[in-house]
């Protein structure tokens, strides 16, 4: 019996197997293993000029596809019956993709298969999100209305975007039909270094106006009014109300178990109070918050600049989905993750009034240089240093650009119960430095 795999020499009637490649993002990191044995095997490769590009190093012959999918499909089933073809999708093969055309017109039985990480379930992952009871739907080709009559279903609902249906655009649509209360995420460039994800509600969303389209994802939270206002809480989907007493508040320091964390470093609320006093955030500031981890600070500044914004720059993966759920949940729309490795992905960014500095991955010194540079008259830049090594950097650089700075040292003690008894106890301590760049 011939063993289900296609992987097989030519058959002298039919051709090689047609072999269907997902390529998920398009990136290499992301490419399983199979894919990608796959491709080398091939002699000649069909894809998109993105796909394509992934593979030039293999140096083969290419065809791209294009809009005359008709002839494209012919061209494949006559060069298969005389060399190996690989098609490469992006994505999953069977979300979205060339497929359906390609089985239609040669069969399924002349056809391999190799599945990849679909959008939706990068979109999903990076917000820490179940998808098992989520909606999708393209917007490729089709009317907006398709989206209004997808959000009465009682969960989550992606919709795949393109350039004339836009996140901003679906947004719209929805705002135009008095629907721009829910909250939504918006993901784009997934797997790649310009990868961003981003909360808001939709009537924020629909307000960013002349934005170049990019690979894009928008999330929106389905169901009744109601049930999301929490009129009525039985059947309310809200997985977590722990930030509820607090969406109002203008106090700092929140409690730190008002904040999902994971296995992320953050900075807790003692600390966290005293940063934000010394950063003095306006209601209309640019923040950055560097090294962001679960987004605490970022969190507690975009409640400050409520009228600004705060981008939280974060290269851990699990930090940016915190700090997107984190966001989310106490419904803050001025908010923006940034994966990656400041200082490289802060050149994209508006010049702040704020900066605070966690973490810094070793480059502390070229991102106190940029920072400073980019700093607004009049702003102020913060740094948290929990090791010897980081203070020292810091005093040095400052000293070296002969920039005036304070600091404290914070030796936190909290109070814990044991059996009958109260006991102290100390937490590392942690300096603040921070400057004042003055007034031109």
């Amino acid at each position: 019996m011939e063993p289900a795999s296609k992987e097989r020499d030519q058959n002298v009637e039919s051709g090689y197997p047609l072999v269907v490649v997902g390529i998920g993002p398009g990136t290499k990191d992301y490419l399983v293993p199979k894919a990608l044995r796959a491709v080398e095997q091939a002699d000649l490769l069909v894809g998109g000029p993105r796909a394509l590009e992934l593979f030039a190093y293999l140096d083969k012959p290419t065809r791209t596809i294009d809009r005359h999918l008709d002839r494209l499909v012919e061209f494949i089933a006559v060069e298969r019956l005389q060399r190996r073809v690989a098609v490469l999708v992006s994505g999953d093969p069977g979300f979205y993709s060339l497929l359906p055309r390609l089985v239609k017109s040669l069969g399924v039985d002349q056809i391999e298969v190799i599945p990849g990480l679909s959008s939706f379930q990068m979109a999903f992952s990076r917000l820490g999100l179940p998808w098992q009871e989520a909606r999708w739907q393209s917007m490729h080709g089709r009317p907006m209305d398709d989206a209004l009559k997808l959000l009465s279903h009682e969960g989550w609902v992606a919709f795949l975007t393109d350039p004339d249906h836009s996140p901003e655009a679906i947004a719209q649509h929805l705002v135009d039909h008095q629907q721009g209360w829910r909250r939504a995420f918006v993901t784009r460039d997934l797997g790649y270094e310009t990868e961003a994800v981003s909360s808001a509600f939709i009537s924020d969303i629909a307000q960013v106006k002349s934005i170049a389209y990019r690979p894009a994802l928008l999330i929106v939270e389905g169901g009744k009014r109601a049930e999301r206002n929490g009129e009525n809480p039985e059947k309310s989907q809200d997985s977590c109300n722990r930030e509820a007493p607090y969406r109002k508040s203008t106090t700092i320091g929140l409690p730190d178990e008002v904040f999902q964390r994971g296995q992320v470093p953050m900075t807790k609320s003692d600390v966290r109070a005293l940063t934000l006093v010394r950063s003095q955030i306006e209601p209309k500031d640019v923040v950055w918050d560097i090294g962001a981890g679960t987004g605490s600070i970022s969190v507690e500044a975009a409640r400050l600049a409520h009228r600004g914004q705060v981008y939280a720059v974060e290269r851990n993966p699990e930090g940016c989905e915190l700090i997107a759920a984190n966001g989310f949940a106490f419904g803050l729309s001025n908010l923006q993750v940034v994966p990656g490795m400041a200082p490289d992905v802060l050149d994209s960014l508006p010049d702040p009034d704020r900066v605070i500095i966690g973490g810094s991955g070793g480059n502390l010194a070229s991102i106190l240089d940029l920072c400073w540079n980019r700093l607004k008259a009049g702003g102020s830049i913060v740094v948290n240093a929990i090791t010897v090594e980081t203070l020292g950097a810091v005093v040095a650089w400052m000293e070296e650009k002969q920039i005036p700075f304070q600091a404290t040292q914070l030796h936190v003690q909290r109070l814990e119960k044991a059996g009958a008894y109260h006991l102290w106890k100390s937490h590392n301590p942690v300096t603040i430095l921070w400057a004042h760049k003055e007034d031109v």
